[in-house]
């Protein structure tokens, strides 16, 4: 007798579930990926699961077994077969849980498909179940779920390419045009280029095919990084590609050929994708070893991401920013709640000992900074407008204890009042703070001010962004 089928809720035979992913690689690797025992293991599952039997014959018919043991040890056998493989775009797969028998459980049927656009690739999966027995529930109801972080730990194994590549990814908040501005305009690149605590100072930069771009990098505990490339493909707006050679002053270095691809994916959004290809594993290996390429890649990203905003600034305007290691709706929660601004607000040396703050729109934040050497100064902001958790607006302006409006108690010609806009986007659970000031109703000769004075807000509001980043780590 055959066991009594049924429909599930998630995954029934007339629902189609459809997981749309996009991946910084090409598609040849993403599609080996799907399609190769070794590489397979390394994903497939969701978190915590391993594959100790992965058993996958990619052709059409050929047969697929699989073991999946959870973190608890417990194995889950699967099987299934190609139906259709047409590389490197399409494949077409049926496979389900097995029960203790070997007998299927349940099956599902996955067409998926693989696009690439500038060297990243879309894994476009649609599964609909077949059939289903009684009790299999359990499993399909979970599918999206699960699906969705195999997923995950595949971009995991693919950011770090093949096994002579590096890959880094990341969309930024600005347009296309501009981020390519700030790539090749060597003005631009100095302020950003490097990992964190790098700064760059470049000796040449011909941008063009043949072209030599050298340059040095200096890290945090001085040493000096001398690097030359040569342009060996500039396609305006959407590629560079460039040999590339560098590394320690008088130590190791290492050389690879680095191709950046820069893409619209929104308005005013552009994921910018860098792929190093270097002349062996080994040569790949040392580099992220000796350098840590990886983490440095995605500083580097992290530092253009945090250019960009000022690059973009009008005339009149200051913008500064920070990406903080901390989810948003954390770093949101420090910058709305009175108890935790206190511990950070202000430059450095000094402390916030009085504040209050009636956080809504048209209420204001009054409060007393205190220097190391016992002096006050107060200031207050009165918000316009918030949108939880990604946007404030507020105008701000020294005060007095009574919350008056006064004077900058050193500079007469001081704007009264400044409009700040602080923006909160989150990317790969870090937080980019952007923060705007311009004047309200400045005379000009306080407009001349304020912007003759950007170098002593940017130390102002950096001591702060130090506070705030020590003060996230322990929160």
């Amino acid at each position: 007798m055959t066991a009594e089928k049924k429909r599930p809720t998630e995954g029934s035979a007339d629902q189609e579930i459809v997981i749309s992913r996009l991946f910084a690689a090409p598609r040849d690797l993403v599609f080996r990926a799907w399609t190769e025992p070794t590489l397979l293991a390394r994903w497939w599952g969701p978190k915590g699961f391993t594959n100790p039997v992965c058993e996958w014959d990619a052709r059409a018919g050929g047969k697929i077994y699989d073991v999946m043991r959870g973190p608890d040890g417990t194995d889950y056998p699967m099987g299934g077969q190609y139906r259709e493989i047409t590389p490197p775009e399409k494949l077409v797969m049926v496979c389900g849980a097995l029960d203790p028998k070997g007998a299927m459980m349940f099956e599902f049927q996955h067409t998926v498909t693989f696009t690439e656009k500038l060297g990243a690739t879309t894994v476009t999966i649609r599964s609909r179940i077949l059939n289903a027995t009684e009790g299999s529930d359990q499993y399909t109801n979970g599918y999206r779920a699960g699906m969705t972080q195999s997923l995950d730990r595949l971009a995991d194994i693919l950011s770090t390419g093949s096994d002579r590549e590096i890959v880094i990814s990341r969309v930024v908040e600005a347009p296309r045009e501009l981020v390519w501005q700030a790539w090749t305009e060597p003005q631009h690149v100095s302020k950003w280029w490097g990992p964190r605590g790098f700064s760059t100072s470049i000796k040449k930069m011909d941008f063009r095919i043949g072209g030599v771009w050298e340059h040095v990098m200096r890290g945090p505990d001085g040493a000096n990084y001398p690097n030359k490339s040569t342009f060996k493909e500039i396609v305006p707006l959407e590629r560079i590609v460039y040999a590339h050679g560098g590394g320690r002053e008088d130590g190791p270095g290492a050389s690879f050929i680095a191709t950046w691809t820069f893409e619209t994916v929104a308005a005013g959004q552009t994921r910018v994708t860098g792929r190093m290809v270097f002349p062996s594993a080994d040569a790949r290996d040392f580099v992220v070893k000796e350098f840590g390429v990886i983490e440095g890649g995605k500083q580097h990203l992290t530092k253009l991401a945090e250019f960009l905003p000022a690059l973009a600034a009008k005339p009149g305007e200051f913008v500064i920013t920070r990406t903080f290691d901390a989810p948003r709706t954390l770093v949101w929660k420090v910058w709305t709640e009175v108890e935790h601004m206190m511990q950070w607000y202000g430059p450095k040396e000094c402390t916030t000992p009085v504040a209050q703050m009636d956080f809504r729109p048209g209420g204001r934040f009054h409060y007393c900074m205190q220097t190391s050497d016992g002096s006050k100064m107060w200031g207050r902001a009165v918000y316009r407008e918030i949108v939880a958790p990604e946007r404030v607006v507020w105008v701000n302006s020294f005060s007095d204890e009574a919350g008056g409006l006064t004077r900058h108690p050193g500079s007469a010609m001081w704007p009264l009042e400044m409009l700040t806009v602080a923006t909160f986007a989150e990317h790969d659970g870090k937080t980019l703070v952007t923060l705007t000031w311009t004047t309200v109703n400045a005379t000009a000769e306080e407009q001349k001010t304020f912007d003759e004075n950007h170098p002593g807000m940017n130390q102002g509001w950096t001591g702060s962004f130090d506070r705030l980043a020590a003060y996230l780590l322990k929160t």
